[in-house]
Parts: C-alpha cells; sequence; structure tokens
C-alpha cells in the first residue's frame, strides 16, 4: 500500500466528525496524487465543525468525475453560515483538483483523453495508455 493510499484509509479514524460511521463503503475512489487534497480538506471541514456543537456530518462518497474530485457529504443542523463555509471550501478543493495531477500530486492539466476526462502532468500524460 502506498503511503498516499493510507494516508487516506486514516481519515475515518482521525476525522470521527466527519466519519461517524467509520470507513466509507467503497474506500476512497480517488488516484494517490489527490490524497493530500482531500486529507487537507477533511482537516478543515474538521475545524469548521469543531466551531458549532449542533451540525452533524456524514461524509458519503470521494470520487473522481470527469476528471475532478467530487465529495459528497450529508450536513444536518448547520446553521447557513456554517453550511456556507463548508460548501465553499469542498468547492475550493474540488476546482483546484483539476490543476493537480491525479496520480502523482503534480501540478497538472484538466484535459480530455481516450473519450474521459482526467487531470494529469506532463510526465503521467506521456505515460497514459
Amino acid at each position: 500500500m502506498s503511503e498516499a493510499r493510507a494516508r487516506l484509509d486514516a481519515l475515518p479514524n482521525l476525522y470521527p466528525k466527519l466519519f461517524p460511521r467509520g470507513p466509507l463503503p467503497w474506500g476512497f475512489e480517488v488516484s494517490d496524487g489527490w490524497s493530500e487534497l482531500v486529507a487537507i480538506l477533511c482537516a478543515r471541514i474538521d475545524s469548521i465543525l469543531c466551531e458549532t456543537q449542533s451540525a452533524r456530518m456524514q461524509v458519503v462518497q470521494v470520487k473522481e468525475k470527469f476528471g475532478a474530485l467530487r465529495f459528497y457529504y450529508e450536513l444536518k443542523g448547520a446553521d447557513a453560515s456554517i453550511s456556507g463555509v463548508i460548501r465553499e471550501a469542498v468547492a475550493l478543493a474540488e476546482a483546484a483538483s483539476t490543476h493537480i495531477c491525479e496520480r502523482c500530486g503534480c501540478p497538472g492539466e484538466h484535459r480530455t483523453g481516450g473519450g474521459w476526462f482526467v487531470t494529469l502532468c506532463a510526465a503521467c500524460s506521456a505515460t497514459d495508455p
């Protein structure tokens, strides 16, 4: 198991407020290159949730879709300001993913390849079948 994958797999234990039911049923459906981005997002959301007692969150799915990060969650009991800050943090991470190679984490470019949208750096794109 890669260090990046181990980092992703540890997130449910590190952030029980985001993963109250434990690990995701299908795991994190992203390549290793986005592990740091997902970890930073989880840390940010956890710090936001520490500001309120009433909010409850459940991360439902974290995956790649159309070459970008998708972070699906359910949020209950949060006021409009907390909901907005979390929504903004997720949107920023999803937008950032279109500039980070999903395989290695280096700066990348959002492009189409073989009928699929991907975000890859030049080196990973050169090895793309």
